[in-house]
């Protein structure tokens, strides 16, 4: 199996997905950007040297505070493309997967549906006051700030179908974790990638 969080950064994926493999009785993997980000040379990471070809962040403000876009570079975007291939490649060989993503395109999504079409794929979206992930940011030392008000324009767009949405502003980790999980014994069949797939 295959659980998609699909949310803008600070909205709680990663403390979601510890809780999940904590949680299950089953063992879980776990990866995301953030995985690939961490196997990447640090020039070609934000203010490095060669950061234009792995990526970069470009700043802005909008309305609601500081904006900050991620652009990648021809590098970049050839790693983060083997995310999807990856996650397939792990559930081919009989192991359960929780992805950390911020798909904030539908190309993006449309290549984890070619790659893991075969797969039984929960897509769930990870909703969260900007407020709170703005507090976030702020509070911890490794985030951009401005991340998440600039993703969290892209990363839901109204078309897109979900298995189950949760909502991360107050509920704890291990209470969104346990009505997923719980969610997944009740429905032996997603299909949310079957609709968005019919999208495209």
């Amino acid at each position: 199996m295959i659980i998609l969080l699909n949310g803008a950064s600070s909205s709680g994926k990663t403390s979601l997905a510890l809780a999940i493999q904590h949680l299950s009785n089953e063992p879980w993997l776990r990866l995301g950007v953030d995985t690939f980000v961490e196997m990447m040379p640090h020039k070609y990471l934000p203010f490095g040297t060669k950061a234009e070809e792995g990526f970069r962040f470009i700043p802005g403000k909008n309305d609601k505070g500081p904006l900050m876009m991620i652009e990648a570079g021809q590098w970049g975007k050839k790693v983060f493309s083997t995310l999807p291939l990856t996650v397939n490649l792990l559930a081919n060989h009989g192991n359960n997967v929780i992805v950390d993503e911020v798909l904030l395109s539908e190309k993006d999504l449309q290549n984890y549906i070619n790659a893991c079409y075969s797969h039984k794929v929960y897509f769930i979206g990870v909703f969260c006051d900007l407020s709170i992930m703005q507090e976030r940011e702020i509070l911890r030392h490794d985030r951009a700030i401005g991340l998440s008000n600039d993703q969290l324009r892209k990363v839901h767009p109204e078309a897109r179908a979900y298995d189950m949405k949760i909502d991360a502003t107050n509920q704890t980790s291990f209470v969104l974790a346990s009505s997923i999980l719980d969610f997944i014994n009740v429905n032996p069949n997603p299909q949310a990638f079957i609709k968005n797939h019919k999208c495209h």
